[in-house]
């Protein structure tokens, strides 16, 4: 019987999870500090970027939390299925997009993880790639995007799990 209401209890957290992220990822100071495009691949990247940061988090508990992290997986991609449609991606493509921006999330999730744990530029080389597309120009800002990311991930490492399954957190941009 409490399986139930701790079922529950979780998965309010997982909205109240995706839209804290969703919140701190569309930050206009994001976009304009950094330079990244105000496009849907920019939007996607930064989404993806703070998602993959709580991943990472969820992972430094034990394995209790894996169903966690897979529901709200399936609901970051469930918002994806429901954003493309909502500006106008045809019914017959909106799948194939959804299984593509999975594939690239989980490939980012893969790289940020592993390089997130070392203090070098390799977090900048996997910024330039999957954020900036390799532009020489924007790419500049990747060692300021680096530094954010390393702090955000710091202080999520601080949050006590308990407080982060029920999406009682908050992003600071500085």
């Amino acid at each position: 019987m409490f399986q139930w209401f701790k079922k529950q209890y979780e998965t309010e957290g997982i909205g109240k999870i995706y839209n804290i992220v969703v919140s701190q990822s569309r930050r206009p100071e994001l976009f304009a500090e950094f330079s990244v495009a105000d496009t849907l691949d920019g939007r996607f990247d930064l989404l993806s970027l703070h998602m993959c940061l709580i991943f990472k988090r969820l992972k430094l508990e034990d394995n209790s939390h894996k169903q966690f992290s897979q529901s709200l997986f399936d609901f970051m991609f469930q918002d994806m299925d429901r954003s493309l449609r909502e500006i106008g991606v045809g019914d017959l493509s909106v799948g194939k997009r959804v299984k593509e921006m999975g594939r690239a999330f989980l490939g980012r999730l893969e790289v940020y993880e592993a390089v997130i744990k070392v203090n070098d530029i390799s977090l900048e080389e996997a910024l330039i790639r999957n954020v900036y597309r390799s532009d020489p120009v924007l790419s500049q800002n990747a060692s300021k995007l680096a530094h954010y990311v390393r702090r955000v991930d710091a202080k999520l490492a601080d949050i006590p799990i308990e407080l982060l399954i029920r999406g009682e957190f908050t992003f600071e941009f500085r």
